[in-house]
């Protein structure tokens, strides 16, 4: 039987499963990012393999000439990327086709098995998609920490960290984000000083230089530890709300019609602007930051969210394994109806869940 591999290939973890084509899963397996452009080549090659030996324990390694290998990544698959990554999934007797295909549509097809939509990834960065026929329509925000990202994990974790050294400093409010990161960053509070400046100040400063920007990401889950004190931390607050109105800006713009470099108004053929007028308001949602946002600060994140999109239904998912199958089987030609999503949707749960338990 045919070898469906389906993976999910994130910033912080990877994870894959294996199918055959009635939707069944045989196995579940999990690693580190996959994603070449934050981890390297080599690493994400590393971490794509492992989870795929991880999901193939059990079957025999005999080559599978006519296997499929679907992979939605995170990051750019660049050429050295593909020849590493076949090359080591052949060696794992997956020898027939691999295809790469971007998360967010991973993202969206874990969501619903429509095929018009939106779907945002709120997690290390912020990004934001429209799907139409399938594939990936327009495409807003992920620019990355230094030039955008607004609402993501790496500025939140900026935002706490700058709130903290301005707290420290006298440059800013009071707030329960300096003593939690202070213990994030294994600093106590000594009293001392030097040259003009406290010693936790002058340390906090130090350890935070020595991190990759980007890293600042792992300070995102103090504001809402800080905000689910009784009673909120006020700074905090203000960083989820900002965090949020970011979020819901990037999805807004997927959501607008493009404008510049089209035909005039009176030139514009009608029945090609249907597809625009067509588009279902289902938004799935997926990263850290939203799983987050709407389970532990629903009148921040819910309520932003659905302001900015009128009422649309939004559809959590915790990753984009289950969309990664559902598009392994739409290369195949294989329809994926309701009732096919929810089979894989509950195949690769129970698959999960074992792979935990394991």
């Amino acid at each position: 039987m045919r070898k469906i591999l389906a993976i999910d290939a994130g910033g912080t973890s990877s994870r894959a499963v294996l199918l055959d084509s009635s939707g069944a899963c045989s196995g579940f397996g999990r690693a580190s990012g996959g994603n070449p452009t934050a981890v390297g080549v080599a690493g994400a090659v590393d971490a794509l393999t492992l989870a795929a030996e991880r999901a193939l324990a059990a079957e025999a390694p005999a080559t599978a000439d006519d296997s499929l290998v679907v992979i939605a990544l995170a990051g750019s698959a660049t050429p050295p990327f593909i020849t590493l990554l076949e090359s080591r999934l052949a060696a794992l007797g997956l020898a027939g086709r691999t295809i790469i295909e971007p998360d967010l549509l991973g993202t969206f097809c874990s969501g619903t098995p429509l095929t018009e939509g939106y779907a945002v990834i709120a997690g290390t960065g912020t990004i934001a998609a429209r799907i139409s026929g399938g594939q990936i329509h327009t495409v807003k925000g992920g620019s990355g920490w230094l030039l955008g990202d607004a609402g993501s994990g790496f500025w939140i974790g900026q935002q706490v960290a700058r709130a903290a050294v301005a707290s420290l400093d006298g440059l800013g409010p009071p707030t329960a984000l300096t003593q939690l990161l202070l213990e994030a960053t294994g600093i106590e509070r000594t009293g001392a000083r030097s040259r003009g400046r406290s010693e936790e100040l002058s340390r906090l400063v130090n350890e935070l230089y020595a991190l990759r920007p980007v890293e600042l990401a792992r300070f995102a889950p103090l504001a809402f530890q800080a905000n689910d004190d009784s009673p909120a931390d006020a700074v905090a607050r203000e960083i989820l709300e900002a965090a949020a109105e970011g979020i819901a800006r990037v999805l807004s713009a997927a959501r607008e019609p493009e404008s510049g470099g089209g035909a005039p108004p009176d030139l514009m053929v009608p029945d090609l602007m249907v597809p625009d007028l067509m588009v279902p308001d289902v938004v799935v949602l997926g990263g850290s930051v939203l799983a987050a946002g709407l389970s532990r600060a629903p009148a921040i994140f819910t309520e932003r969210l659905q302001d900015a999109l009128g009422g649309a239904e939004l559809v959590p998912v915790e990753d984009g394994i289950v969309g990664a199958a559902v598009l392994a089987f739409r290369h195949l030609g294989l329809e994926v109806d309701p009732a096919m999503h929810r089979r894989l949707t509950a195949e690769i749960d129970r698959a999960r869940a074992r792979a935990v338990v394991a």
